[in-house]
């Protein structure tokens, strides 16, 4: 939102920057802007990643499962990946920069529309910047498919099922953003973000 948005009114001419200054530090704008300043950053590309897992067991009692599966995307999926990128360990948060852009989903099934057994409903939708030197060692952009390795490397995890990564295509941030929250609120998604 910009001040020049806003209608002509007296009470916009005397609140109009406090009312812009706040729309645009909500949670809601703050990772659209994340989002948009990580696929404006010339230095890097904008990935996206869709994990579903299998046979996760629940660390607690309360989120067991929510905190399994992030707990399996951010320890397993992301070092195979920067492990792919890079091999020293010390050097991992320059190659992933921004990893905790993710959403944990449940899809639960009902008497009208049941999950099929063999599709596991815990995943997680992601965005990761990765330095465009580097880019290339976890995806083939003249063939447009995952690194080989990258790909052997995450079939071996025994609890992943399924796994999407690709560049986000440009001007498709927010299409993606939408997809990814399915019309959940940022006050829904912030413990996921924070």
């Amino acid at each position: 939102m910009k001040l020049e948005d806003l209608k002509d009114t007296e009470f916009n001419r005397r609140y109009g920057f406090e009312i812009v200054s706040k729309s645009n530090s909500s949670p809601s704008n703050y990772y659209r802007n994340l989002l948009n300043w990580m696929v404006s950053n010339d230095d890097w590309i904008t990935f996206t990643v869709t994990v579903t897992f299998k046979n996760l067991e629940p660390i607690e009692a309360s989120e067991g499962y929510k905190k399994a599966a992030i707990y399996e995307y951010e320890k397993r999926v992301l070092t195979k990946i920067k492990k792919r990128l890079c091999r020293l360990s010390s050097k991992w948060n320059s190659v992933i920069p921004i990893e905790y852009f993710i959403q944990y989903e449940y899809d639960q099934g009902s008497f009208f529309k049941p999950l099929s057994s063999r599709n596991n409903p815990h995943h997680i939708h992601g965005v990761f910047p990765v330095p465009k030197s580097l880019a290339h060692r976890i995806y083939d952009f003249d063939n447009s498919h995952l690194d080989q390795r990258l790909n052997k490397d995450l079939q071996s995890l025994h609890r992943v099922s399924t796994f999407l990564i690709e560049p986000l295509r440009s001007g498709e941030s927010d299409a993606w953003l939408n997809y990814i929250l399915k019309g959940k609120s940022m006050r829904d998604i912030n413990s996921y973000w924070a």
